[in-house]
C-alpha cells in the first residue's frame, strides 16, 4: 500500500504514515528499508499490519512540510502540474472478498469505480450459484424438479440477507469518493427512477484529488503542486 510520512518516530512516540485508504499507521525507523531516513513529506510504499506500517520503502520526496527560504512563494502551474497517476488495483476479485469481509461494517473512506462493480458483479454470480443449489436440493428431495409447491430458496435468501450490509457500505464509499453524502444511497427509495440516479454515480470516475473522506482510492496521495495546479 502507499501512504505519506505524516511524522517520523521521535522520542515523543511513534511515526504517523497516512495510507491511501484515509487510515493512518504508526512505524519506526527500524521497519524503513534500504538505509533510508523517513520524514515528513516522503512518499512509501509498506506492508500494513493492523495500525502499523512494516517494510516501508520511499518511493519519493513528495511535498516539503514547509518551503525553503531559497525556493520561490510561487511557482506557476504550468511548470508544476502533471496528470495523476492511477494506482495499482487490489483486482476486482481481492476487492469483492473484501467488501464482504473486513469491509463489511467500513462506511467510511472511499471506494474507487472497479471495486463497486468487482463486488457487485460477484455478488450477483454467487446469487445465481445459490440459486442453482436451492433447485438442485429442493428436487433432489422431492424426486421430481417440477414439484415446486414447498419450494424455498433457503441458500439463496441468506446470501441476499447477508449483502444488505456490504451492498450498502460499498455504495456510501462509491458516494464519497464523488465527495457526496452517503445518505444519497436513500435515493434508492425513490419509485421508479432513485435506483437509476443512484447507478448514474456509481459510473462516474475517481476524483484525483482528496476529500473530507480521504485520498483518492485510484489516484492516491496527490503532491500539493498537482492538486492546486
Amino acid at each position: 500500500m502507499r501512504g505519506q510520512v505524516l511524522k517520523t518516530d521521535s522520542d515523543d512516540g511513534q511515526g504517523l504514515i497516512l495510507g491511501d485508504d484515509g487510515v493512518r499507521y504508526s512505524f519506526s525507523q527500524q521497519q524503513a528499508r534500504d538505509g533510508n531516513r523517513l520524514v515528513p513529506g516522503h512518499i512509501v510504499d509498506f506492508v500494513p499490519a493492523g495500525e502499523e506500517a512494516r517494510d516501508i520503502y520511499l518511493l519519493g520526496a513528495g511535498h516539503a512540510a514547509a518551503p525553503s527560504a531559497a525556493q520561490p512563494s510561487y511557482v506557476h502551474p504550468a511548470n508544476t502540474y502533471s496528470p495523476p497517476m492511477t494506482q495499482k488495483s487490489e483486482g476486482i476479485f481481492t476487492y469483492f472478498l473484501k467488501a464482504i469481509s473486513v469491509r463489511y461494517f467500513k462506511f467510511t473512506g472511499r471506494a474507487r469505480r472497479q471495486e463497486y462493480w468487482g463486488y457487485v458483479l460477484f455478488s450477483w454470480l454467487v446469487t445465481v450459484m445459490a440459486f442453482v443449489v436451492d433447485v438442485t436440493i429442493m428436487a433432489s428431495l422431492s424426486g421430481m424438479a417440477s414439484s415446486s409447491d414447498a419450494f424455498f430458496p433457503i441458500f439463496t435468501s441468506l446470501w441476499v440477507l447477508y449483502n444488505i450490509i456490504p451492498g450498502i457500505s460499498v455504495t456510501v464509499r462509491r458516494l464519497h469518493d464523488q465527495d457526496l453524502s452517503g445518505w444519497m444511497y436513500l435515493l434508492n427509495f425513490i419509485p421508479y427512477i432513485g435506483w437509476f440516479i443512484v447507478m448514474i454515480f456509481m459510473f462516474i470516475d475517481s476524483r484525483a484529488e482528496p476529500n473530507k473522506h480521504g485520498p483518492s482510492p485510484k489516484y492516491g496521495i496527490q503532491n500539493m503542486s498537482d492538486t492546486f495546479a
